[in-house]
């Protein structure tokens, strides 16, 4: 049963607007705080409540305490907590179908969404200020985090915001002084407006790449790739992935990022829409390079792998579509190191190598991770987890090629013994926890194999998140130095 710490919200009118922030996170936090401190910036008074299902009410006040917060409430969501033509503030975590009963008649929106509404009410884009949204089922946070490194490092003043941790929210009192934002954006953040876009432009918009993730959540491919092309929809200038399906390419045709066109074999579907764009982006060993003259080296890029390649591609198409030029690029991309958890390396012991990919949470990232690798019969894989309805059987050709010993974590192991029991190159070894799989993996191990954290699976059965998961791999690592 809900609890419920003052009575029913008072009649509206005019100048006043409801407000209901669903889950207490980080964004959720963030949103109220916003509210509460502008709840008067746009001429309307603004009623805030509150409503998170795992805190209860003394919980959510001593969070939220001096904010000027009306209601609270907790248990199962119900419509009576916010009147028809509310504002519905949903966290990134919370699962659209779960408030389904309450959106009737009511706006579902996000962080991101007041983020921009602020930014339309107060002009502030006439100041300069770009913003480049990123989205895709992997490499996001790679992208996004090359491209704050980048700006960084040629003096221009950015902030990263989004799905990678903070809220565009909280740059909102340092705006005067930024000259580029750049967001972090998942599916769950895009669902609110699949029908009706963004409320403002953004400079630039990013599709990376796509494929099944979070079905658990979206109800079909459709959805979830009607989601990601929201970005697009609400952007000035488009990059796409140009391996994106034909339709897509087709409609957003700006700018175009892929592997190297010639002898292309697999895009050549997509050729006739590729001649309407105004540029390509490509690579080969040595340079990613454009049709219009642009190239720079990547031989000094130190994260491994193709993808990583597109991603740092992507971030240079956004860079130049915004006029950014540096005769230092080279170096620059020389000195990016990637991201925690993502391809990490760790350590090496007894000519053994560790890495640690805990952000690996679906089957694309795990297929990238293997194919780094160029070694055959070599990997020794920790996995599992929650598989999120993925098909786990897209990951059985570079099963058979790269991995040895597949070990095994999390609640859908069992699932993953059956998909490979075929497989009888490989070692399939269910684990108890991960400090189990460890210590196996270090007893397996012989001289140059290497031991791979790429658990394809979201980490929530057993961790926090994936960061969590991937700290204790590295944690257990360090206890196996001599």
């Amino acid at each position: 049963m809900s609890n419920i710490t003052s009575p029913a919200q008072s009649h509206q009118n005019d100048f006043q607007e409801n407000y209901l922030i669903v889950g207490l996170g980080r964004s959720g936090l963030s949103s109220a705080k916003y509210l509460a401190k502008y709840e008067t910036t746009f001429g309307k008074t603004i009623n805030i409540s509150t409503y998170d299902k795992f805190k209860n009410i003394n919980e959510q006040k001593k969070i939220l305490k001096g904010l000027n917060v009306k209601n609270f409430y907790t248990g199962d969501i119900k419509s009576e907590y916010c009147p028809k033509g509310s504002y519905i503030v949903l966290s990134p975590g919370i699962d659209f179908n779960e408030i389904e009963e309450i959106t009737q008649g009511n706006k579902v929106v996000n962080d991101i969404f007041l983020f921009l509404k602020y930014i339309e009410k107060k002009h502030v884009t006439t100041r300069n200020l770009k913003i480049i949204g990123v989205t895709g089922t992997n490499g996001k946070t790679t992208t996004c985090s090359f491209l704050e490194h980048l700006y960084n490092k040629i003096g221009v003043n950015v902030k990263l915001a989004g799905n990678i941790g903070l809220s565009p929210l909280d740059l909102i009192d340092d705006l005067n002084n930024v000259e580029i934002v750049i967001l972090e954006i998942s599916s769950f953040q895009l669902m609110p407006f699949i029908e009706k876009a963004l409320p403002v432009k953004l400079d630039v918009g990013i599709f990376l790449n796509l494929t099944p993730d979070h079905l658990d959540v979206h109800k079909d491919m459709a959805e979830y790739t009607q989601a990601k092309l929201t970005l697009l929809s609400s952007s000035k200038r488009t990059i796409v992935n140009r391996n994106l399906d034909q339709s897509i390419i087709s409609k957003f045709n700006d700018i175009s990022f892929g592997e190297s066109l010639k002898g292309d074999i697999k895009n050549q579907h997509n050729a006739q829409a590729l001649k309407k764009y105004r540029q390509h982006f490509q690579y080969d060993r040595q340079y990613i390079f454009d049709d219009q003259g642009f190239k720079v080296s990547v031989e000094e890029l130190k994260i491994p792998g193709q993808h990583n390649i597109l991603n740092i591609m992507a971030g240079i198409a956004a860079f130049r579509a915004l006029g950014g030029s540096t005769d230092q690029l080279e170096s620059i991309l020389s000195e990016f190191k990637g991201i925690p958890h993502r391809m990490e390396w760790v350590t090496k012991i007894h000519d053994v190598e560790y890495f640690n990919d805990s952000k690996a949470t679906n089957i694309a990232s795990t297929l990238a991770a293997l194919d780094c690798f160029n070694q055959k019969k070599n990997i020794i894989l920790i996995a599992g987890g929650d598989s999120k309805n993925q098909s786990l059987l897209l990951l059985s050709e570079s099963m058979k090629k790269f991995v040895s010993h597949l070990l095994l974590i999390g609640k859908d192991a069992e699932l993953f013994v059956e998909s490979f029991k075929e497989l009888d190159s490989v070692e399939i070894v269910r684990c108890r926890v991960m400090e189990d799989a460890v210590n196996k993996a270090y007893l397996y191990a012989k001289k140059n194999d290497v031991i791979l954290l790429s658990p394809a699976c979201a980490s929530f059965d057993m961790y926090k998140n994936y960061a969590d998961r991937g700290n204790h791999f590295k944690a257990l690592v360090s206890r196996l130095i001599p």
